[in-house]
C-alpha cells in the first residue's frame, strides 16, 4: 500500500541534494552576471529546494501505518504537501512576475558569457532531476516534477538568450521577458496541479475511474440483485477505498460474492473495502 511513497520519497530525496548543491551556483551566478532572469532564479532555486524538503518529508509521513488517530493511516500527508508545495511555488512565481515586469521598462546590462555558463550547468542539473522524477506516481512527485520541467525549459531559455545577448546587446529587455514566461509557466502548470490535488482532499471520484463500467461487473456476479449504495473517493490520488451496500440472493454464499468483489476492486487501485448486504 506504501510503495509508491516510498519509491516517491527516494526520487524526491535525491531531487533535493541535486537542488541544495546547485543553489549555491545559481546564487553565485546570479550575482556574477547581474542577470535578472538568474536572480530571479535564485528565488525560485530557494524555493525548489523548500518544498522539495517539505514533499519528501511529507511523503515520509504518509508511509507510517494507520492508527487510532489516522485510521485509514498517513497517506493524504502526501497531498497535503502537493497542496503546500503548489501555493508556495505559485506565489514566488508571481514575485519573479513583480521584479521581472518594471525591468521590461528600465533594463540592465548583463554578462552574457557568464549567463552561458550558468545555463549549460542548469540544463544538466535539472535534467537529471527531471529524469529521476519521470514516471512517478504521486501529486508530489507531480508537483515537483512540474517545478523541476519548468527549470529545464527556463535554463534552455536562458541559454539561448545569452547567445543572442552575445550579438544583440541592444536586447537586455529580453532577459526579463523570458522570465516572464517561466512564471507563467509554472502558474498554469502548478494552479492545475493544485486543483487536482483539492478535488482529493474533497473525495472527489478518482479520476479514469469509470463508476457504470464498475457497477455492470459487479452486477454481473452470480448473487447480486442490486447496488444500493456505492461511495468511492481517493487516499492520494493514487489508491482509492470503497463502501458499497448490495442486495444479494443468499443462495450463493456471501463470502465467495465478497471474494468476487475484491478481485474486481483490485484492478482499481481500490485498497480498502466495506461491503454491506441487505
Amino acid at each position: 500500500m506504501h510503495h509508491h511513497h516510498k519509491k516517491a520519497g527516494q526520487n524526491l530525496a535525491f531531487v533535493f541534494f541535486m537542488n541544495l548543491t546547485f543553489n549555491i551556483i545559481v546564487i553565485v551566478g546570479g550575482l556574477a552576471t547581474n542577470s535578472m532572469a538568474i536572480l530571479a532564479d535564485c528565488i525560485h532555486d530557494l524555493s525548489d529546494t523548500i518544498s522539495i524538503a517539505l514533499a519528501w518529508t511529507l511523503e515520509k509521513v504518509s508511509q507510517k501505518d494507520s492508527n487510532e488517530k489516522y485510521s485509514y493511516g498517513y497517506q493524504r500527508f502526501s497531498i497535503l504537501g502537493a497542496v503546500i508545495i503548489s501555493v508556495f511555488v505559485i506565489v514566488m512565481a508571481f514575485v519573479i512576475l513583480s521584479e521581472a515586469i518594471p525591468l521590461l521598462f528600465s533594463p540592465e546590462d548583463v554578462d552574457a558569457e557568464g549567463m552561458l555558463l550558468v545555463a549549460i550547468v542548469g540544463i544538466i542539473f535539472k535534467s537529471v532531476s527531471v529524469y529521476r522524477l519521470h514516471g512517478g506516481e504521486t501529486f508530489n512527485e507531480k508537483a515537483i516534477l512540474f517545478h523541476q520541467l519548468g527549470d529545464v525549459f527556463e535554463w534552455v531559455a536562458i541559454l539561448v538568450l545569452s547567445i543572442v545577448l552575445m550579438f544583440w546587446k541592444g536586447a537586455p529587455y529580453l532577459d526579463p521577458f523570458v522570465s516572464i514566461g517561466i512564471a507563467l509557466w509554472l502558474i498554469f502548470n502548478l494552479g492545475r496541479n493544485l486543483y487536482k490535488s483539492l478535488e482529493v482532499l474533497l473525495q472527489k471520484t478518482p479520476d479514469n475511474f469509470d463508476i457504470e463500467e464498475f457497477k455492470s461487473q459487479i452486477m454481473a456476479i452470480d448473487g447480486i440483485m442490486a447496488i444500493e449504495n456505492f461511495h468511492i473517493w481517493s487516499l492520494d490520488g493514487i489508491d482509492s477505498v470503497m463502501t458499497l451496500k448490495v442486495k444479494a440472493d443468499f443462495g450463493k454464499n456471501a463470502e465467495e460474492i465478497k471474494e468476487e468483489i475484491h478481485d474486481i476492486s483490485k484492478e482499481y487501485h481500490i485498497v480498502d473495502i466495506t461491503i454491506e448486504f441487505d
